[in-house]
Formats: C-alpha cells, structure tokens, sequence
C-alpha cells in the first residue's frame, strides 16, 4: 500500500492503472484521514482554528467534515463526467481523491519553518496554504485526467463545478437575504 501512495507522486500512470485494478478503498479512506489531520494541526499551528477548538472532538468533527465533503465531491464530480461522455469509476476517483490529500501533509513542516523564518508575518502562512492548496487541487486535476482520460483544461474545468456551484448558492443567499432586508426595510417606513 506505501508503494501505491510512493508512485502516486512518483509515476502516476503506474498508480493510476494499480489503483483501476485493485481499487483500495481503505487506502484512499486512510489518505484522506491523514491529509485532514495534517491540515488541521496545520491551521492550528498557524492559529487559525477560529471555530474550533485544538481538541479530540474537533478534530473528529473536522475530519468527519472533511470526509463527507469528499465523499460528496467525487460523486458530483463522477456525475457531471458521466453526463458528458467520460467513462470512470467513482470509487477510483475517491482512492485519487483521498491520495490527493496527501498533500496536505507537507503543511505542518512548512508552517513550522515559515513560522520560524517570518515570527508574526499573517501572509507567509496564508501563502503556504495558498501553495499547498493548489498542489493538492492540481493533483486531483492530474486524478481526474487519468481515471477518465479527458484533456487537463476540461479535468481543470470539471474539478471547478462543485466549487462554482457552491460560490452561486451562496451568492444566490447572499443576494435573497440583502433583498429580504431591503424589504423589511422599505415596509417600515
């Protein structure tokens, strides 16, 4: 199983065609957890834990989050594929998913030493998150790409749909609530 999370970063056809054939779940379940840890201990060392607390509920509640946010993603994901022609298995993008997470391990230590290098500098830990963010993204891209063979510009596009999808509801809240006030206001005059 480490060998298949080594060539994931390493060589990712090997991986690609290992995972299709052998579809470890688990591993993608236990990658997803370990990314999610490091990210939270992450922000936690850059203080920025703002609703919860640096505990053992919080960081279930966090990982619990983050699992079904991923679960729920690669679903949406695997649809609009499906929907537009591409062939691929659900339960092997997730083990990419999941694989893809691990990206995330990587921020303790580089929180750690941006921390050490710049005391009290906000912007150099918004910008390795930022960075470690997009290498995670450009890996689930890459997974995308491999498990349904599509160009990297439409894996780039599809990766963004939940993404925008979720922008556009909350805009469209934004926007009904902003009217709703204005109303109330207007009727109270």
């Amino acid at each position: 199983m480490t060998e298949l999370a080594y060539d994931f970063f390493e060589d990712h056809t090997q991986a690609a065609a290992e995972i299709r054939r052998r579809r470890p779940l688990a591993l993608g379940v236990l990658a997803l957890l370990a990314g999610g840890t490091s990210l939270f201990f992450a922000q936690a060392l850059a203080g920025r834990l703002s609703i919860l607390s640096l505990s053992w509920p919080s960081l279930i509640a966090a990982l619990t989050w983050h699992a079904c946010l991923a679960f729920l993603t690669t679903a949406v994901l695997h649809l609009v594929l499906e929907m537009t022609g591409s062939k691929g298995s659900a339960g092997v993008l997730f083990v990419h998913w999941g694989l893809s997470d691990l990206a995330w391990m990587s921020a303790v230590p580089a929180v750690l030493v941006v921390q050490a290098l710049t005391p009290n500098s906000p912007w150099s830990v918004r910008l390795v998150f930022f960075l470690v963010g997009i290498w995670s993204l450009a890996l689930k891209a890459r997974a995308i790409r491999d498990e349904y063979g599509v160009a990297s510009g439409r894996a780039w596009l599809t990766l963004s749909v939940p993404y925008l999808a979720a922008m556009a509801l909350a805009a469209l809240v934004l926007a009904l609530t902003l009217a709703a006030l204005i109303l109330a206001a207007v009727r109270s005059l």
